[in-house]
């Protein structure tokens, strides 16, 4: 269980050796805090609003891979919502059955999925963090499965469609991995537009939430944000990830399509999930239908 708001401040006075304003939650394990940035080592750029993020312990040693991620991809650029590490140097300090991390607050609005604009900045920003992390490495990044959901998964007979489609997409890109060159390297994990800062005052877009950060083809995070823009429709997305991005031609217009067959299923498995575990809301049931149109 995440810590609560004093707990949080308490937490960074120790291990940041600051004095914060009031902790305003974001969500179940995420605050918005004000520090004066002259208590702490961050950049010229960097304003006095910061996010603190949480995560359970077993999730620590991915966790601390993400903030790595973004602290690289920072460096080279791209506004990322980098860890300001603590006084001893360290990512992320103890809190309750979990640990926290302090990350710069990037500025800005969200993009908008539905825009053509806001699609291009979305595919450009992907493309140049993606670029940004080609000599990454990190030992604890998660690989990419293209089966991760097990076959046998009781909500996947929920639907007839929904095993088969699974099993299926899951073949076809295990097919490709093996039989066609990919473009590997460090992906996001999920890309959606939400994730994305457009700061109208720069024009500049950040990336933030790498929580999900992850080795593989980087098609599937391209894969990730079509879907979220709809699945059909996304060209000014596609076109933009392709002029900045590290992925040929040729290989987006042959591979992209399996993947976002594969990530379509994939989501819908999830959201068939929430919906076995507790009948889901009529956002999840809207959201299912959705899918199954766009897998047929």
């Amino acid at each position: 269980m995440a810590p609560a708001a004093d707990q949080v401040h308490t937490t960074l006075r120790r291990s940041w050796q600051c004095s914060p304003g009031p902790c305003i939650p974001l969500g179940a394990a995420a605050w918005r805090v004000e520090i004066d940035d002259r208590q702490l080592e961050t950049s010229p750029r960097d304003s006095d609003q910061f996010v603190v993020k949480w995560a359970p312990t077993a999730a620590r040693r991915g966790f601390e891979a993400g903030l790595c991620a973004a602290e690289h991809v920072d460096a080279a650029g791209l506004c990322a919502g980098r860890p300001v590490r603590a006084a001893d140097g360290a990512l992320t300090s103890r809190a309750g059955d979990g640990v926290l991390a302090l990350l710069c607050l990037v500025p800005g609005r969200p993009l908008r999925a539905e825009d053509p604009v806001d699609q291009a900045w979305w595919g450009a920003a992907l493309g140049a963090a993606h670029r940004s992390l080609r000599r990454f490495v990190h030992q604890d990044l998660a690989k990419f499965q293209a089966a991760a959901v097990p076959s046998a998964a009781p909500h996947l007979a929920m639907e007839p469609w929904l095993g088969p489609a699974v099993v299926e997409t899951a073949a076809v890109v295990r097919r490709i991995m093996v039989t066609d060159q990919l473009t590997y390297g460090v992906r996001h994990g999920a890309p959606a537009a939400a994730r994305f800062r457009l700061d109208p005052a720069t024009g500049r877009v950040g990336l933030v939430g790498w929580a999900a950060t992850g080795t593989g083809p980087l098609l599937y995070d391209l894969a990730h944000a079509v879907l979220c823009a709809g699945g059909t429709g996304a060209d000014a997305l596609v076109e933009a990830y392709g002029r900045a991005g590290p992925v040929p031609g040729d290989e987006c217009e042959a591979v992209l399509p399996a993947m976002l067959a594969l990530r379509t299923a994939v989501q819908a498995a999830a959201v068939a999930a929430r919906i076995h575990a507790d009948g889901g809301t009529p956002r999840d049931h809207a959201e299912l239908t959705r899918l199954a149109t766009l897998l047929r």
